[in-house]
């Protein structure tokens, strides 16, 4: 029995015409007829009765259909590769990273793989806690977790960088970071933030305590109030590539002291999956494309 004299016979079944059948299947209504002509030979019984209006099924052609469906469906699943169910990548980020690195990212990993992307932003507090549970599947961080069961892959740190307004005196003479101390600043997120505590431990070695006007926990809040001539502020250089078109301008420190870690994170149980090697390689990639990028531009 030819299993597409199977589907054959599927189709005049549910058209109920055996020209129209010919014709959707680019066939002649003679080759269809000698085709049903032969599965009934080849079964012994009459599938079809002719009517005025095309063709309907016999009591026993009825009863072969189900029998015909499940004949057609197990020859497809032993010729078709089985199919993997379709992977979930759990991604957690703060705010300066999904707004640059995480995007980019992602969009790679789905042109590269089948899978289901499901992002959060978070707290660094509440990263190292979905790591630890094993919650998530990646964590972009700007700080490091010390935990026995969260991996760390370091990448190039980013800097930090000042943010004023376009027209401030200090783009174009910048005597140096102690001049912020006479300056209203901006601060990222509230004085427990990891980002924070960084910046205001940096400050605190120049011996520099801001006069903190602003706590916000949005960059580009930060930077409108910055646009504005209401403060200035210091944020991850990656979050600033808009600036000029944010009414800001980015001015480097000049200080090596003022950059922040480049993080991916993971838990330990995932290390030998495919997809995290996977994804451990694109993000790699895209972070050697960004530095051969910036050392290209400064050349």
């Amino acid at each position: 029995m030819d299993t597409k004299d199977l589907q054959l016979f599927l189709a005049v079944a549910r058209n109920k015409s055996i020209s129209r059948t010919a014709e959707q299947l680019f066939m002649s209504q003679s080759t269809v007829t000698t085709r049903l002509q032969r599965l009934e030979r080849d079964i012994g019984y009459q599938l079809f009765d002719r009517t005025p209006n095309g063709v309907q099924l016999t009591p026993a052609g009825r009863g072969f259909l189900p029998l015909a469906e499940q004949m057609v469906s197990i020859e497809r699943q032993m010729i078709e590769p089985a199919k993997q169910p379709r992977r979930t990548l759990r991604v957690m980020s703060g705010r300066a990273f999904v707004s640059t690195d995480v995007p980019m990212c992602l969009h790679r990993i789905v042109e590269l793989e089948d899978v289901r992307l499901k992002v959060r932003m978070g707290l660094y507090v509440d990263m190292v806690d979905a790591l630890i549970n094993s919650q998530v599947d990646f964590c972009f961080l700007g700080e490091p977790v010390y935990h026995p069961r969260v991996r760390l892959i370091e990448f190039p740190d980013d800097a930090i960088d000042l943010v004023v307004p376009a027209n401030h005196p200090f783009t174009q003479d910048f005597p140096g970071i102690h001049a912020i101390a006479s300056e209203p600043f901006i601060a990222f997120s509230d004085s427990t933030a990891p980002f924070r505590k960084r910046v205001t431990m940096l400050l605190a070695k120049h011996d520099l305590y801001p006069d903190v006007r602003m706590e916000l926990d949005s960059i580009d809040g930060i930077k409108a109030m910055v646009a504005q001539g209401l403060g200035v502020s210091l944020l991850p250089r990656r979050t600033l590539v808009d600036a000029a078109s944010k009414g800001c301008a980015a001015i480097p420190v000049n200080d090596e002291s003022f950059r922040r870690p480049t993080l991916l994170a993971y838990p330990d149980i995932l290390e030998d999956e495919p997809l995290t090697k996977r994804f451990i390689q694109v993000v790699s990639e895209h972070y050697h494309h960004q530095a051969r990028f910036h050392h290209d531009s400064s050349v």
